[in-house]
């Protein structure tokens, strides 16, 4: 087999799918063959090249990603994670993925396309939401989250977070943006879903700021 060209990318993919899994099943339901998988075009060996064990994978997510924030600590505390907390430790990672990366600014000129609005919002509800959902549920059977209708919270949210709250397509102040997450506080509240607190207002913010450079 042909030397890897880009091992950093790899290791990175690893790290993305590995968060991707404990979010949505929990550190516990995640194994190395599940997060090969899910990447697909890795090995084993592959993995182990970069990684030898899964806590090895959030130590590194720990230094490299949220170090700031501390959003992950050790995995002992993410094995013990609620579904409530996944879920915000799941959208803390996406947020600074995306800054670290820089790539916040390619979708803003795209969404004048009606196609690509559509393509957007259904694959969202086909794609994302059902993870999401997943997430609900636990919630609902561990006691962190009491949400009548899984399935139609799950695509509010997707929808809202892919498009509505992304500062990148609609422009605001950063006065109403501090507004905007208030209201998804509440409006979240009000459906069961109690996951913003400071942390993720910090990464918001954090988003916001990145955005405006």
């Amino acid at each position: 087999m042909a030397r890897n060209k880009y091992p950093e990318i790899t290791r990175r993919r690893i790290m993305e799918s590995a968060v991707r899994l404990f979010t949505l099943n929990g550190y516990n339901n995640v194994s190395i063959q599940d997060i090969v998988n899910d990447v697909g075009d890795i090995t084993r060996g592959a993995f182990y090249h970069h990684f030898k064990t899964l806590a090895d994978v959030i130590q590194a997510v720990t230094k490299e990603t949220m170090a700031e924030k501390n959003v992950f600590h050790e995995a002992t505390d993410l094995a013990s994670l609620n579904a409530l907390d996944r879920l915000r430790q799941g959208i803390s990672f996406s947020i600074l993925q995306s800054i670290k990366e820089g790539d916040l600014s390619n979708v803003s000129s795209k969404m004048h396309s009606a196609e690509f609005v559509f393509s957007r919002i259904t694959e969202g509800a086909r794609v994302v939401a059902p993870g999401i959902k997943r997430i609900i549920e636990d919630g609902n059977r561990d006691g962190s989250m009491q949400v009548a209708y899984p399935k139609q919270a799950a695509e509010t949210f997707t929808m809202l977070f892919d498009i509505w709250m992304n500062p990148g397509i609609f422009k605001v102040s950063r006065e109403e943006f501090l507004q905007k997450i208030e209201h998804i506080r509440l409006l979240f509240e009000g459906v069961g879903m109690a996951f913003v607190n400071e942390d993720l207002k910090g990464v918001f913010m954090q988003l916001f700021d990145a955005v405006e450079k």
